[in-house]
Order: C-alpha cells, then sequence, then structure tokens
C-alpha cells in the first residue's frame, strides 16, 4: 500500500470521485439472474411436492451484465460487448442495461439464440425469509456462427478505442471467444513508466484461467483457482506456491484470488504475496455477484492510476458491501466512501 493508511484513504476517496470520467470495456456473457417469489400453500395431489403461490418476479442483470451494472452503479461509462437472444428475457435484460444509462450498441441480438438465464425460485411465509427451493439454468441452443463471432470481433474494433481499461466476464458461453480474448489481450498495459503502453486489461473467468496470458490482472475465487491448478484442500503454504507459479505461467502483472471471508491473496510480479484481510464483518450473507464487484472497481482504480495493492484494497472494501447484500448486488460511490471513511 502506498504511504499511510490514511494517504491511501485520501487517495481512494479522491478515485472513487473520478470514476464517473471513466469509460470501462466489458466483453463477455450476459446473463438474466430471474428471481420468482412465493409462498407454500400445500401439499399437490400430482407429485410429492410443495404448491408455491408466486407473489412477485425479478430480473437482475447477471455474468458480464451484472458487471455492466456494477460499472454503472459506481457511475462510471461502460462500452459492453455481448449477445443476446431474439427473445422475452433478452429483451428485458437488454431493456434494463439501457435503462440504467448503458449505451446497448456493442450487445447484438442473434436470431434463434436463446438468451442464458438462471431462474431461480424462492419461497416461504409471509413474515421469514424466502429460501431458494430449485434453480433452473436455460442456456443457448447453439453456439454463434462464425458470421456472428466476426461481428463481436468488428464491435470490438468499432467500440474499443475510447476506453480507459478491460474487462472480459467470462462465464463459459458465447462471448468471449478465442479472437475476442486475443483482441483484448492486444490492448493490455504493458511497460512501466514512461514507456507504459495500453491500459489495464482484468480477466474474471470461471473455467478457463489459462486463456488469459498477457492480461494485466486475472481475478479467480478460491475455487476457480483451485480448480485450474488441480488442487483439492490444499495447505496455505500449497495453495501460494501454486498461484505464484500460475501467476508466472499467465505472465500479466498479477494474480489475485478472492478467499470469501478469508479476504484476497494477491500475487504481483517482483513481489512477495500479498494477504488481504477481508472488510468488515465475515458474517457474510451472499456472495453471489461478489467477484463482478471486485472486476469493476479493481479495473476503475487500476485506471484511475491507482498501483496494483491498493486498487485491491479498495475492490475488498467494496466486496465486503456487497456480500452483505442478497443476490447479485452492486455497490455505490457513496457507500464505498462512507466505508472509507
Amino acid at each position: 500500500m502506498s504511504g499511510t493508511t490514511s494517504q491511501w484513504r485520501e487517495d481512494s476517496l479522491a478515485r472513487i470521485d473520478r470514476f464517473s470520467d471513466l469509460k470501462i470495456g466489458v466483453l463477455g456473457d450476459l446473463i438474466a439472474d430471474l428471481y420468482t417469489y412465493g409462498q407454500p400453500v400445500r401439499l399437490s395431489r400430482e407429485a410429492p411436492v410443495m404448491i408455491i403461490r408466486e407473489e412477485r418476479e425479478e430480473l437482475i442483470p447477471g455474468g458480464a451484465a451484472n458487471t455492466i451494472a456494477n460499472l454503472r452503479a459506481l457511475g462510471a461509462q461502460v462500452v459492453p460487448v455481448g449477445v443476446v437472444g431474439d427473445d422475452a428475457l433478452g429483451d428485458r435484460l437488454l431493456g434494463q442495461l439501457v435503462a440504467a444509462g448503458v449505451d446497448g450498441r456493442g450487445i447484438r441480438v442473434l436470431e434463434n439464440y436463446r438468451t442464458v438465464a438462471k431462474m431461480r425460485l424462492l419461497a416461504g411465509d409471509v413474515h421469514t425469509v424466502k429460501q431458494q427451493v430449485v434453480r433452473i439454468d436455460r442456456e443457448p441452443t447453439r453456439a454463434p456462427t462464425g458470421a456472428e463471432t466476426a461481428a463481436i470481433i468488428q464491435t470490438l474494433e468499432e467500440l474499443g478505442s475510447t476506453v480507459d481499461a478491460w474487462i472480459v466476464s467470462d462465464y463459459g458461453y458465447a462471448a468471449a471467444t478465442p479472437a475476442a480474448i486475443d483482441w483484448v489481450r492486444g490492448r493490455s498495459r504493458q511497460g512501466s513508466g514512461r514507456n507504459r503502453s495500453g491500459v489495464p486489461t482484468v480477466a474474471d473467468s470461471r473455467y478457463r484461467l489459462g486463456d488469459f496470458r498477457g492480461f494485466t490482472v486475472v481475478t479467480p475465487n478460491e475455487s476457480e483457482f483451485c480448480d485450474a491448478a488441480g488442487l483439492e484442500n490444499p495447505s496455505e503454504a500449497e495453495l501460494f506456491a501454486s498461484a505464484e507459479g500460475m501467476r508466472s505461467e499467465l505472465a500479466g502483472e498479477a494474480l489475485l484470488i478472492t478467499r470469501g471471508n478469508r479476504g484476497m491473496l494477491l500475487l504481483e510480479s517482483g513481489e512477495e504475496p500479498l494477504e488481504i484481510p477481508i472488510h468488515g464483518d465475515d458474517d457474510i450473507v451472499d456472495v453471489s455477484g461478489a467477484g463482478d464487484t471486485v472486476a469493476s472497481v479493481l479495473t476503475l482504480a487500476l485506471a484511475g492510476g491507482a498501483t496494483l495493492p491498493d486498487a485491491c484494497r479498495l475492490a475488498n472494501v467494496a466486496s465486503g458491501l456487497t456480500v452483505m447484500k442478497r443476490g447479485a448486488a452492486t455497490v455505490t460511490p457513496a457507500e464505498l466512501s462512507d466505508a472509507l471513511s
């Protein structure tokens, strides 16, 4: 951390005030998180299941769309590149993002393509907290065609020249094709001081960390990292050694592993591993979308000139706020500033 804790807070508060000056590109999988809330009324006579009376339904941007929502909630301008289907959920998701002030020109609507959705049924009595009963995943019925893949690259070329940083939010679906990842990698920050070129590039990938070689920072959670590294219940020493090995293989500036109520682990080129303890209460309510918040704040801080440790500490504060909220939540500049103050 540069300087004293008080200096870091002062610098961070100033950066938060400048988030609205930044434009961030987001390449990734747009997902509709659909929540249906209901009240259990009786057992069904058709099958040994409970009948749930629907009370309300809510659509929340998920996946890369949650990253976009986080960036907008923090005041940043966003240039999204992704796809939705020509269906009702795609219309709703795209409409919600545009209503939040997102420039939707980079989101392509594909014919005969199903918008990715995670549909959750939550049930409980009137005066109790609703509990998730079942989740149904709605996945695309086909992969993008060659022409559609080429169109994603064209969109990147058309919209990507003015952004201050890139995030790839990869959930294993259509948008982050190898060619698109290569395009973003080509814009990645390199060098140091006056010789530095390019912009910060942050990769948040669920299943294929090794595809993001040469990105500025790769941000898996501990479970994703262990899956990629082939680790099962590693000791701290094994985790640290494997993490340093992966950081070296990825050949970027850093690897940031988020660890839930154990905070974060930053592996930075040429530096000792940095453990960042969780900010706030370790009695976590919901980790859904916390990785999207981390990637968003980390990228904004780097684009605003923060060092990697300072940017990670600010992202850690934001993560500590969002895990105390239910669902794929966002954080506002006021909440982040209050937490620092």
